[in-house]
Protein backbone atom coordinates (compact mmCIF):
# COMPACT_ATOMS: atom_id res chain seq x y z
CA UNK A 1 0.00 0.00 0.00
CA UNK A 2 3.20 2.30 -0.21
CA UNK A 3 1.98 2.67 -4.07
CA UNK A 4 -1.41 4.44 -3.12
CA UNK A 5 -0.79 5.69 0.11
CA UNK A 6 2.39 7.68 -1.00
CA UNK A 7 -0.14 8.95 -3.83
CA UNK A 8 -2.50 10.21 -1.94
CA UNK A 9 -0.28 11.75 0.94
CA UNK A 10 1.51 13.53 -1.34
CA UNK A 11 -0.87 15.49 -2.91
CA UNK A 12 -2.47 16.01 0.30
CA UNK A 13 0.82 17.43 1.97
CA UNK A 14 1.92 19.18 -1.00
CA UNK A 15 -1.04 20.79 -2.48
CA UNK A 16 0.30 24.34 -3.51
CA UNK A 17 3.07 22.94 -5.33
CA UNK A 18 1.22 19.44 -7.14
CA UNK A 19 1.71 20.69 -10.42
CA UNK A 20 5.75 20.85 -10.42
CA UNK A 21 6.44 17.83 -8.18
CA UNK A 22 5.98 14.70 -10.31
CA UNK A 23 5.97 11.26 -8.41
CA UNK A 24 8.62 8.64 -8.41
CA UNK A 25 6.71 6.45 -11.15
CA UNK A 26 4.95 9.61 -13.29
CA UNK A 27 5.46 8.69 -17.00
CA UNK A 28 5.17 11.67 -18.75
CA UNK A 29 3.67 12.07 -22.48
CA UNK A 30 5.34 14.59 -24.59
CA UNK A 31 8.39 15.20 -22.82
CA UNK A 32 11.74 16.34 -24.66
CA UNK A 33 14.54 13.37 -24.68
CA UNK A 34 17.53 13.56 -23.33
CA UNK A 35 19.69 10.35 -24.52
CA UNK A 36 22.93 11.10 -24.77
CA UNK A 37 22.93 14.58 -24.93
CA UNK A 38 25.62 16.95 -23.74
CA UNK A 39 24.78 18.08 -20.33
CA UNK A 40 25.07 22.15 -19.46
CA UNK A 41 24.63 23.72 -15.95
CA UNK A 42 26.28 22.71 -12.69
CA UNK A 43 25.85 19.62 -10.99
CA UNK A 44 27.01 17.47 -7.53
CA UNK A 45 30.03 15.35 -8.78
CA UNK A 46 29.38 11.60 -8.81
CA UNK A 47 31.85 9.45 -7.21
CA UNK A 48 33.41 6.24 -8.15
CA UNK A 49 31.60 3.33 -7.15
CA UNK A 50 31.14 -0.04 -8.03
CA UNK A 51 27.69 -2.52 -6.95
CA UNK A 52 27.76 -6.21 -6.34
CA UNK A 53 26.11 -8.07 -9.19
CA UNK A 54 22.31 -7.63 -8.45
CA UNK A 55 22.92 -4.78 -5.89
CA UNK A 56 21.93 -0.85 -5.70
CA UNK A 57 24.02 1.00 -3.43
CA UNK A 58 24.15 4.62 -2.84
CA UNK A 59 25.48 7.50 0.00
CA UNK A 60 22.44 9.60 1.19
CA UNK A 61 24.24 12.58 3.14
CA UNK A 62 27.38 10.53 3.51
CA UNK A 63 24.98 7.73 5.32
CA UNK A 64 25.35 4.41 3.77
CA UNK A 65 22.35 3.01 1.54
CA UNK A 66 21.93 -0.54 0.38
CA UNK A 67 18.74 -1.53 -1.22
CA UNK A 68 17.37 -4.99 0.00
CA UNK A 69 15.06 -4.62 -3.07
CA UNK A 70 15.36 -3.66 -6.39
CA UNK A 71 12.58 -3.15 -9.32
CA UNK A 72 12.87 -1.61 -12.66
CA UNK A 73 10.19 -1.06 -15.61
CA UNK A 74 11.25 -0.76 -19.28
CA UNK A 75 7.63 0.49 -21.24
CA UNK A 76 8.58 -0.13 -24.95
CA UNK A 77 6.16 1.77 -26.34
CA UNK A 78 6.41 4.84 -24.33
CA UNK A 79 10.47 4.30 -24.58
CA UNK A 80 10.48 5.17 -20.68
CA UNK A 81 12.43 3.77 -18.24
CA UNK A 82 12.03 3.53 -13.93
CA UNK A 83 14.69 1.76 -11.49
CA UNK A 84 13.68 1.70 -7.44
CA UNK A 85 15.73 0.65 -4.50
CA UNK A 86 14.69 0.16 -0.89
CA UNK A 87 16.59 -0.27 1.88
CA UNK A 88 15.57 -2.00 5.11
CA UNK A 89 14.21 0.80 6.87
CA UNK A 90 11.73 1.81 4.00
CA UNK A 91 13.68 4.58 2.76
CA UNK A 92 13.15 4.30 -1.46
CA UNK A 93 15.44 6.16 -4.20
CA UNK A 94 13.97 6.10 -7.87
CA UNK A 95 15.49 7.14 -11.04
CA UNK A 96 13.26 7.75 -14.23
CA UNK A 97 14.30 8.63 -17.62
CA UNK A 98 12.77 8.56 -21.34
CA UNK A 99 14.95 7.06 -24.27
CA UNK A 100 16.90 4.83 -22.21
CA UNK A 101 20.24 3.15 -23.20
CA UNK A 102 23.75 3.26 -22.57
CA UNK A 103 24.52 6.73 -22.31
CA UNK A 104 24.54 10.16 -19.74
CA UNK A 105 21.08 11.07 -18.61
CA UNK A 106 20.28 14.94 -17.12
CA UNK A 107 17.75 13.51 -14.07
CA UNK A 108 17.24 17.33 -13.40
CA UNK A 109 13.18 17.48 -13.72
CA UNK A 110 11.81 20.40 -15.73
CA UNK A 111 8.18 20.73 -17.19
CA UNK A 112 7.20 18.42 -19.92
CA UNK A 113 10.11 15.80 -18.87
CA UNK A 114 9.83 12.67 -17.55
CA UNK A 115 13.54 12.63 -16.10
CA UNK A 116 13.98 13.08 -12.32
CA UNK A 117 15.53 11.59 -9.13
CA UNK A 118 13.50 11.09 -5.76
CA UNK A 119 14.11 10.32 -3.23
CA UNK A 120 11.73 9.08 -0.39
CA UNK A 121 12.28 9.08 3.63
CA UNK A 122 11.23 6.13 5.39
CA UNK A 123 9.15 7.84 8.19
CA UNK A 124 7.80 10.82 5.66
CA UNK A 125 6.70 9.18 2.34
CA UNK A 126 4.17 11.78 1.74
CA UNK A 127 6.97 14.40 0.25
CA UNK A 128 9.37 13.49 -1.06
CA UNK A 129 12.49 15.23 -1.88
CA UNK A 130 12.72 15.57 -5.86
CA UNK A 131 14.88 17.12 -8.45
CA UNK A 132 13.08 19.64 -9.56
CA UNK A 133 14.75 22.42 -11.20
CA UNK A 134 12.47 25.35 -9.80
CA UNK A 135 13.68 24.46 -6.40
CA UNK A 136 17.31 23.92 -7.33
CA UNK A 137 17.22 20.39 -7.26
CA UNK A 138 20.19 18.40 -10.20
CA UNK A 139 21.62 15.35 -10.98
CA UNK A 140 22.77 13.16 -13.35
CA UNK A 141 22.49 9.04 -14.05
CA UNK A 142 25.26 7.10 -16.49
CA UNK A 143 23.84 3.87 -17.79
CA UNK A 144 26.74 1.75 -18.75
CA UNK A 145 24.83 -1.32 -19.43
CA UNK A 146 21.15 -1.69 -20.83
CA UNK A 147 20.97 -5.26 -22.28
CA UNK A 148 17.81 -5.73 -23.73
CA UNK A 149 18.14 -9.63 -24.65
CA UNK A 150 18.70 -10.49 -20.93
CA UNK A 151 17.05 -7.74 -19.14
CA UNK A 152 19.51 -6.50 -17.14
CA UNK A 153 20.75 -3.09 -16.61
CA UNK A 154 23.79 -1.29 -14.78
CA UNK A 155 24.80 2.26 -14.16
CA UNK A 156 26.07 5.06 -11.51
CA UNK A 157 24.19 8.15 -10.47
CA UNK A 158 24.01 10.94 -8.37
CA UNK A 159 21.63 13.81 -7.27
CA UNK A 160 20.50 16.84 -5.28
CA UNK A 161 16.88 16.63 -4.79
CA UNK A 162 14.26 19.20 -2.89
CA UNK A 163 11.70 19.14 -0.68
CA UNK A 164 9.43 22.05 1.27
CA UNK A 165 8.08 21.61 4.49
CA UNK A 166 6.42 23.29 7.14
CA UNK A 167 8.10 24.18 10.58
CA UNK A 168 5.37 26.03 12.52
CA UNK A 169 6.72 29.14 11.48
CA UNK A 170 6.23 28.67 7.81
CA UNK A 171 7.67 26.99 4.54
CA UNK A 172 11.39 26.07 4.52
CA UNK A 173 13.39 24.04 2.07
CA UNK A 174 15.12 21.06 2.86
CA UNK A 175 18.12 18.92 0.72
CA UNK A 176 19.49 15.50 0.24
CA UNK A 177 22.14 14.94 -1.48
CA UNK A 178 22.31 11.24 -2.91
CA UNK A 179 25.84 10.59 -4.01
CA UNK A 180 28.38 7.59 -5.17
CA UNK A 181 25.38 5.86 -6.43
CA UNK A 182 25.57 2.56 -8.25
CA UNK A 183 23.60 -0.73 -9.30
CA UNK A 184 24.80 -3.86 -11.65
CA UNK A 185 22.94 -6.13 -13.06
CA UNK A 186 19.68 -5.27 -11.69
CA UNK A 187 16.73 -6.98 -13.89
CA UNK A 188 14.64 -5.32 -15.58
CA UNK A 189 10.72 -6.11 -16.93
CA UNK A 190 9.27 -4.85 -20.25
CA UNK A 191 5.95 -3.37 -20.46
CA UNK A 192 4.65 -2.68 -24.21
CA UNK A 193 0.89 -2.18 -23.78
CA UNK A 194 1.20 2.10 -24.23
CA UNK A 195 0.24 3.02 -20.89
CA UNK A 196 -2.30 0.28 -20.41
CA UNK A 197 -3.65 -2.89 -22.44
CA UNK A 198 -7.36 -3.82 -22.81
CA UNK A 199 -10.64 -1.92 -24.25
CA UNK A 200 -12.18 -4.44 -26.41
CA UNK A 201 -9.59 -6.43 -28.27
CA UNK A 202 -6.73 -3.83 -26.97
CA UNK A 203 -4.53 -6.63 -25.40
CA UNK A 204 -2.16 -4.56 -24.56
CA UNK A 205 -1.09 -3.36 -28.60
CA UNK A 206 -0.70 0.28 -28.14
CA UNK A 207 -3.17 0.84 -31.22
CA UNK A 208 -6.98 0.35 -31.09
CA UNK A 209 -8.92 -2.53 -32.96
CA UNK A 210 -10.30 -1.47 -36.52
CA UNK A 211 -14.01 -1.51 -37.21
CA UNK A 212 -15.19 -4.81 -37.06
CA UNK A 213 -18.69 -6.33 -38.13
CA UNK A 214 -19.45 -10.25 -37.60
CA UNK A 215 -22.78 -12.26 -37.04
CA UNK A 216 -24.58 -15.83 -38.73
CA UNK A 217 -27.54 -15.85 -40.49
CA UNK A 218 -29.26 -19.02 -40.48
CA UNK A 219 -25.80 -20.11 -39.19
CA UNK A 220 -23.78 -19.26 -42.27
CA UNK A 221 -21.05 -15.92 -42.01
CA UNK A 222 -22.41 -12.64 -43.13
CA UNK A 223 -19.35 -11.72 -44.56
CA UNK A 224 -18.73 -8.01 -44.82
CA UNK A 225 -16.72 -6.12 -47.01
CA UNK A 226 -17.82 -2.53 -45.03
CA UNK A 227 -19.02 -1.80 -42.10
CA UNK A 228 -19.80 2.09 -40.82
CA UNK A 229 -21.42 3.90 -38.65
CA UNK A 230 -23.50 7.30 -39.02
CA UNK A 231 -25.17 10.01 -36.83
CA UNK A 232 -28.00 11.71 -37.66
CA UNK A 233 -31.03 13.17 -35.69
CA UNK A 234 -34.42 11.98 -36.16
CA UNK A 235 -37.42 13.73 -34.44
CA UNK A 236 -34.95 15.26 -32.34
CA UNK A 237 -33.26 12.06 -31.22
CA UNK A 238 -29.62 11.68 -31.67
CA UNK A 239 -28.86 8.01 -33.27
CA UNK A 240 -26.30 6.15 -34.24
CA UNK A 241 -26.91 3.64 -37.43
CA UNK A 242 -24.39 0.78 -37.57
CA UNK A 243 -24.65 -0.57 -40.99
CA UNK A 244 -22.64 -3.49 -42.55
CA UNK A 245 -23.00 -4.76 -46.78
CA UNK A 246 -21.28 -7.81 -47.57
CA UNK A 247 -20.55 -7.96 -51.71
CA UNK A 248 -23.60 -9.34 -52.50
CA UNK A 249 -25.40 -6.23 -51.55
CA UNK A 250 -26.93 -7.85 -48.26
CA UNK A 251 -27.03 -5.45 -45.96
CA UNK A 252 -27.31 -5.78 -41.99
CA UNK A 253 -28.18 -2.56 -39.38
CA UNK A 254 -28.64 -1.85 -36.12
CA UNK A 255 -30.06 1.84 -35.18
CA UNK A 256 -29.16 2.91 -31.67
CA UNK A 257 -30.22 6.07 -29.74
CA UNK A 258 -27.50 8.08 -28.46
CA UNK A 259 -26.34 7.56 -24.60
CA UNK A 260 -28.39 4.48 -24.00
CA UNK A 261 -25.17 2.85 -22.62
CA UNK A 262 -23.68 -0.35 -21.35
CA UNK A 263 -26.02 -2.88 -20.23
CA UNK A 264 -28.70 -5.18 -22.42
CA UNK A 265 -31.66 -4.13 -24.16
CA UNK A 266 -34.25 -5.70 -25.95
CA UNK A 267 -34.88 -4.77 -29.72
CA UNK A 268 -37.77 -3.20 -30.96
CA UNK A 269 -39.83 -5.01 -33.94
CA UNK A 270 -40.63 -1.30 -35.52
CA UNK A 271 -39.43 1.95 -35.43
CA UNK A 272 -40.31 5.33 -36.53
CA UNK A 273 -35.96 5.81 -36.75
CA UNK A 274 -35.79 6.77 -33.40
CA UNK A 275 -36.08 3.18 -31.53
CA UNK A 276 -33.47 0.65 -30.70
CA UNK A 277 -33.80 -1.77 -33.33
CA UNK A 278 -32.01 -4.46 -35.93
CA UNK A 279 -32.90 -4.90 -39.69
CA UNK A 280 -31.55 -7.38 -42.52
CA UNK A 281 -31.96 -6.99 -45.76
CA UNK A 282 -30.75 -10.56 -48.04
CA UNK A 283 -31.36 -8.21 -51.39
CA UNK A 284 -32.97 -10.65 -52.75
CA UNK A 285 -36.10 -8.83 -53.48
CA UNK A 286 -37.82 -9.10 -50.39
CA UNK A 287 -39.07 -6.83 -47.81
CA UNK A 288 -36.44 -5.91 -44.30
CA UNK A 289 -36.70 -8.23 -41.65
CA UNK A 290 -36.28 -6.64 -38.45
CA UNK A 291 -36.03 -7.92 -34.55
CA UNK A 292 -38.58 -9.77 -33.59
CA UNK A 293 -37.74 -10.52 -30.76
CA UNK A 294 -33.95 -9.32 -29.97
CA UNK A 295 -31.81 -8.58 -27.91
CA UNK A 296 -28.09 -6.56 -28.19
CA UNK A 297 -25.94 -6.30 -25.15
CA UNK A 298 -23.65 -2.87 -25.21
CA UNK A 299 -20.33 -3.79 -23.88
CA UNK A 300 -18.65 -0.10 -24.64
CA UNK A 301 -19.86 3.09 -25.10
CA UNK A 302 -17.78 6.36 -25.00
CA UNK A 303 -19.47 9.48 -24.74
CA UNK A 304 -16.25 10.99 -25.62
CA UNK A 305 -14.21 8.61 -27.20
CA UNK A 306 -17.17 7.49 -29.83
CA UNK A 307 -15.72 3.91 -29.07
CA UNK A 308 -19.23 1.32 -29.42
CA UNK A 309 -19.04 -2.32 -29.20
CA UNK A 310 -21.48 -4.91 -28.54
CA UNK A 311 -23.10 -8.44 -28.79
CA UNK A 312 -26.47 -9.20 -30.36
CA UNK A 313 -28.48 -11.80 -32.06
CA UNK A 314 -32.25 -11.58 -33.05
CA UNK A 315 -34.97 -13.32 -35.01
CA UNK A 316 -35.84 -11.15 -38.69
CA UNK A 317 -39.35 -10.83 -40.09
CA UNK A 318 -41.25 -9.10 -41.45
CA UNK A 319 -42.88 -6.34 -39.31
CA UNK A 320 -46.12 -5.99 -42.19
CA UNK A 321 -46.41 -9.43 -42.64
CA UNK A 322 -45.94 -9.39 -46.39
CA UNK A 323 -42.49 -11.41 -46.66
CA UNK A 324 -42.98 -14.69 -44.80
CA UNK A 325 -39.27 -15.20 -44.76
CA UNK A 326 -37.45 -15.93 -41.31
CA UNK A 327 -33.94 -15.74 -40.71
CA UNK A 328 -32.02 -16.58 -37.43
CA UNK A 329 -29.42 -14.23 -36.72
CA UNK A 330 -26.85 -15.22 -33.96
CA UNK A 331 -23.30 -14.45 -32.65
CA UNK A 332 -22.98 -10.94 -34.10
CA UNK A 333 -20.85 -8.80 -32.75
CA UNK A 334 -19.26 -5.31 -33.68
CA UNK A 335 -16.48 -3.11 -32.57
CA UNK A 336 -16.78 0.50 -34.16
CA UNK A 337 -15.55 4.46 -33.30
CA UNK A 338 -18.40 7.10 -33.86
CA UNK A 339 -15.90 9.75 -33.33
CA UNK A 340 -12.46 9.12 -35.53
CA UNK A 341 -10.46 11.57 -34.08
CA UNK A 342 -10.93 11.74 -30.37
CA UNK A 343 -8.67 14.47 -28.56
CA UNK A 344 -7.21 15.78 -25.32
CA UNK A 345 -10.41 16.06 -23.18
CA UNK A 346 -10.78 18.13 -19.70
CA UNK A 347 -10.53 16.25 -16.63
CA UNK A 348 -13.64 15.75 -15.14
CA UNK A 349 -14.28 13.88 -11.78
CA UNK A 350 -17.64 14.04 -9.55
CA UNK A 351 -18.98 11.82 -6.41
CA UNK A 352 -21.98 11.79 -3.64
CA UNK A 353 -19.88 10.90 -0.47
CA UNK A 354 -22.54 10.19 1.85
CA UNK A 355 -25.13 11.89 -0.09
CA UNK A 356 -23.34 15.37 -0.52
CA UNK A 357 -21.59 16.27 -3.62
CA UNK A 358 -17.85 15.59 -3.94
CA UNK A 359 -16.58 18.36 -7.11
CA UNK A 360 -12.51 18.50 -6.63
CA UNK A 361 -10.42 21.69 -7.29
CA UNK A 362 -7.20 19.54 -8.68
CA UNK A 363 -7.11 16.39 -10.32
CA UNK A 364 -3.84 14.57 -10.44
CA UNK A 365 -3.20 11.63 -12.80
CA UNK A 366 0.04 9.29 -12.11
CA UNK A 367 1.78 6.14 -13.22
CA UNK A 368 3.66 3.76 -11.13
CA UNK A 369 5.22 0.49 -12.17
CA UNK A 370 3.55 -3.16 -9.97
CA UNK A 371 5.23 -6.41 -11.63
CA UNK A 372 4.56 -6.25 -15.00
CA UNK A 373 1.67 -3.88 -14.88
CA UNK A 374 1.50 -0.15 -15.28
CA UNK A 375 -1.07 1.67 -12.14
CA UNK A 376 -2.77 4.76 -13.07
CA UNK A 377 -3.47 6.95 -9.78
CA UNK A 378 -6.45 9.42 -10.29
CA UNK A 379 -5.89 11.21 -6.89
CA UNK A 380 -8.04 14.18 -6.80
CA UNK A 381 -8.22 17.12 -4.21
CA UNK A 382 -11.35 19.34 -2.61
CA UNK A 383 -8.79 22.15 -0.85
CA UNK A 384 -12.75 24.06 0.21
CA UNK A 385 -13.44 20.78 2.05
CA UNK A 386 -10.14 19.41 2.92
CA UNK A 387 -11.16 16.49 1.41
CA UNK A 388 -9.63 14.05 -1.49
CA UNK A 389 -10.57 10.86 -3.45
CA UNK A 390 -8.28 8.68 -5.39
CA UNK A 391 -9.30 5.97 -8.06
CA UNK A 392 -6.74 3.78 -8.64
CA UNK A 393 -6.29 0.81 -11.38
CA UNK A 394 -4.25 -0.74 -14.17
CA UNK A 395 -5.55 -0.72 -17.76
CA UNK A 396 -4.84 -4.78 -17.98
CA UNK A 397 -8.49 -5.55 -18.35
CA UNK A 398 -11.40 -5.37 -20.85
CA UNK A 399 -14.56 -2.87 -20.67
CA UNK A 400 -16.87 -4.21 -17.57
CA UNK A 401 -17.69 -3.86 -14.12
CA UNK A 402 -14.65 -4.86 -11.90
CA UNK A 403 -15.02 -5.12 -7.52
CA UNK A 404 -13.16 -3.21 -5.55
CA UNK A 405 -10.64 -3.66 -3.53
CA UNK A 406 -8.67 -1.93 -0.25
CA UNK A 407 -5.34 -2.89 -1.41
CA UNK A 408 -3.34 -4.29 -4.54
CA UNK A 409 -2.50 -7.39 -4.60
CA UNK A 410 -1.37 -8.85 -8.17
CA UNK A 411 -2.18 -5.31 -9.78
CA UNK A 412 -5.35 -6.15 -11.29
CA UNK A 413 -7.44 -4.72 -8.76
CA UNK A 414 -9.33 -1.33 -8.69
CA UNK A 415 -8.76 0.51 -5.66
CA UNK A 416 -10.65 3.51 -4.19
CA UNK A 417 -8.84 5.80 -1.11
CA UNK A 418 -11.02 9.04 0.69
CA UNK A 419 -9.54 11.18 3.13
CA UNK A 420 -12.45 12.91 4.90
CA UNK A 421 -9.82 15.66 6.66
CA UNK A 422 -6.50 16.06 4.69
CA UNK A 423 -3.63 15.90 6.87
CA UNK A 424 -5.55 14.92 10.17
CA UNK A 425 -7.54 11.41 9.26
CA UNK A 426 -6.16 8.12 8.19
CA UNK A 427 -7.27 6.74 4.61
CA UNK A 428 -10.67 5.59 3.70
CA UNK A 429 -10.59 2.05 1.59
CA UNK A 430 -12.63 0.38 -0.90
CA UNK A 431 -14.40 -2.40 0.72
CA UNK A 432 -16.90 -3.45 -0.63
CA UNK A 433 -17.05 -1.23 -4.34
CA UNK A 434 -17.45 -1.27 -7.95
CA UNK A 435 -15.63 0.30 -10.96
CA UNK A 436 -17.35 0.04 -14.73
CA UNK A 437 -15.09 1.38 -17.12
CA UNK A 438 -17.21 2.29 -19.83
CA UNK A 439 -14.78 3.43 -22.35
CA UNK A 440 -11.03 3.02 -22.96
CA UNK A 441 -9.30 4.46 -25.66
CA UNK A 442 -5.67 3.55 -26.47
CA UNK A 443 -4.45 6.03 -29.32
CA UNK A 444 -6.10 9.34 -27.20
CA UNK A 445 -5.43 7.68 -23.63
CA UNK A 446 -8.89 8.63 -22.72
CA UNK A 447 -11.10 6.77 -19.74
CA UNK A 448 -14.47 6.64 -19.08
CA UNK A 449 -15.56 5.55 -16.33
CA UNK A 450 -18.24 5.12 -13.35
CA UNK A 451 -17.73 3.95 -9.73
CA UNK A 452 -19.14 3.24 -6.07
CA UNK A 453 -17.28 2.15 -2.95
CA UNK A 454 -17.83 2.12 1.03
CA UNK A 455 -14.76 3.25 2.46
CA UNK A 456 -13.55 1.45 5.89
CA UNK A 457 -10.49 2.01 8.31
CA UNK A 458 -8.98 -1.32 6.35
CA UNK A 459 -7.41 -2.07 10.15
CA UNK A 460 -10.89 -2.02 11.68
CA UNK A 461 -9.61 0.55 14.22
CA UNK A 462 -12.31 3.06 13.13
CA UNK A 463 -16.06 1.71 12.85
CA UNK A 464 -16.68 4.56 10.24
CA UNK A 465 -17.85 4.18 6.79
CA UNK A 466 -18.52 6.34 4.42
CA UNK A 467 -20.62 5.67 1.25
CA UNK A 468 -19.08 7.12 -2.09
CA UNK A 469 -21.83 6.80 -4.52
CA UNK A 470 -22.41 7.91 -8.14
CA UNK A 471 -18.71 8.47 -8.90
CA UNK A 472 -18.29 9.61 -12.89
CA UNK A 473 -14.73 10.13 -14.16
CA UNK A 474 -13.67 10.86 -17.91
CA UNK A 475 -9.63 11.38 -17.60
CA UNK A 476 -7.51 11.82 -20.43
CA UNK A 477 -4.37 9.30 -18.99
CA UNK A 478 -2.15 10.67 -21.19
Amino acid sequence: MFALDTKANYLFMKKTQLLNWMLFALIAFGFTACDNEPLEGEFISEEDAVADSGQFIAQVDGTEFTAISATALYNTSLNTFNIAGTDANGAVIVLSIANPGVGTFDLTQIPNQLNSGVYYTANDVANPFVTDQTEGGNGILNITEFDETNLLVSGTFSFEAKRVVDNGNGPVQETKIVSNGSFTAIPFTVDSSGGGGGGNGGGGDPTDPVDSFYALVDGDEFEDIEVSVTQSVVGGINMLNVNAVTATGSTMRIDIPEGLGVGTYDFASISDGTELIALYDANTGGENLTSNPGTITITEYGNVTGKLAATFEFRGTDPLNIDPTVVEVTEGAFNVDFIENSTATENMFTADIDGINYVPSMIEITQEPFGELTLYNVTTVDEVSNQSLTISFAMDSTTGIFAMSPEFVDGTEKVGIYNPDIGNSILFRSNPGEMQILSYELSSGIIEATFQFSGVDPLGNDPTVYEITNGTMVIDLY
